[in-house]
């Protein structure tokens, strides 16, 4: 481990390795921690990503971070070509959206090894505090620190690094702005692996939605999310087992379904952190709060919110830009449909709690509204609720 390097990441998940590609290339030293011991593992996300084209509709403004959606054919599971949601009282409405279902473990695995072949450093089973401007203090023995002139945070949500930095503040961590996500990998499910499916619903997944996300070959990611706010008892598993088990929306679909495993996890919801830096630490992806609200998508804002950090660190270094520029950035690119994103979510939650009232919205709303909420963009009929 380097005494001293130009940038330390804390993360080793898409945002904090798409920023150390970003710096290295721009030529940084670059050391990056992560508490897991395996790089991309445990996969905690449903490994869904819009193709390319998606997209360009979904961030028009994005268009020079839109390589990241290339993605290795190898780090690709399954191919998705529409989206099919299903109100409380089961009515279905079906849009054409494609998709990748990634193997998020091979994608990560690859980048990592892109940043060792660029010359930066991975140090795993480390947690980390931050102390002082720019001291990481590995554990808790502060001589096994390493000093960064640039600190990104990208150890997802709730950060540990941001809330050490007093950028992640307890205002923002409340039970309404927090889902709890849990999912199973299951086997031999005889579902339509061309169509992912999202499930409204309060007995299972309340303030949130249920999903089942095909990943090829029988297997699909199966999950839930809810928020404890809406919930009506505090085991959140039993509202997955209810989904998989008792839903009448979903009974018979994965019977015979075999469960590999289980993951929980828990997302910001309520968009990104009021600051996202301060003097020498940059926030991004989930610990910044880059979660789409409507869709519960992080993976396309942490790449790029992670590109940008690791431009702007560069920058800051070689020529003094303050990091101020990389708030101003990553709003100019996806600004608008985070804070979209954001209202219409607060706008629904009243709806949520009831079940008809949430099946009669879709129904005003339609497939093409229903895609406009999910896509961030502000559906017809409701423009005067948003400037």
């Amino acid at each position: 481990m380097p005494n001293m390097v130009d940038l330390a990441i804390v993360g080793a998940g898409p945002g904090g390795l798409y920023a150390a590609v970003q710096a290295l290339e721009r030529g940084l030293t670059v050391h990056i921690f992560d508490k897991k011991t395996e790089i991309g593992v445990p996969v905690k996300c449903g490994e869904y990503f819009p193709v390319r084209k998606e997209m360009e509709h979904l961030l028009p403004s994005a268009g020079e971070y839109m390589h990241v959606f290339y993605v290795p054919k190898e780090a690709v599971d399954n191919v998705c070509k529409t989206i099919r949601v299903i109100s409380p009282k089961g009515r279905a409405f079906e849009f054409d959206f494609e998709s990748y279902v990634l193997d998020r473990t091979r994608l990560e695995q690859d980048m990592a090894r892109k940043v060792s072949d660029l010359g930066g450093t991975l140090q795993l089973g480390t947690p980390v505090d931050l102390l002082g401007l720019g001291e990481l203090i590995v554990g808790k023995n502060r001589g096994q620190g390493v000093r960064a002139k640039v600190v990104i945070a990208a150890d997802g949500f709730p950060s540990k690094v941001a809330k050490s930095a007093a950028i992640l503040t307890e205002d923002y961590v409340k039970p309404n702005n927090v889902a709890v996500n849990y999912e199973y990998l299951m086997s031999e499910l005889g579902i339509d692996q061309n169509v992912t499916e999202m499930y409204f619903g309060t007995d299972f997944a309340p303030g949130g939605y249920g999903w089942i996300i095909p990943k090829g070959n029988r297997a699909a990611n199966v999950g839930i999310g809810m928020r404890t706010s809406y919930s009506k008892h505090s085991n959140g598993k039993s509202y997955l087992e209810f989904f998989l088990h008792h839903c009448a929306l979903t009974r018979g679909k994965l019977d015979g379904g075999i469960p590999v495993h289980m993951i929980a996890d828990v997302l910001p919801v309520d968009g990104p952190l009021t600051r996202t830096y301060c003097d020498h630490v940059m926030v991004v992806g989930d610990a910044a709060g880059m979660v789409m609200p409507t869709n519960g998508g992080g993976i396309s804002t942490a790449m790029i919110t992670g590109e940008i950090a690791g431009q702007v660190a560069a920058d800051h270094i070689q020529k003094g830009v303050s990091l101020s520029e990389y708030e101003r950035r990553w709003k100019e690119v996806l600004g608008r449909e985070m804070y979209v994103s954001t209202k219409l979510r607060r706008y629904a939650d009243p709806f949520m709690r009831n079940d008809f009232l949430f099946h009669l919205i879709m129904r005003f709303l339609g497939a093409k509204g229903i895609k406009d909420v999910i896509t961030c963009k502000v559906p017809k009929g409701l423009a005067s609720l948003i400037p």
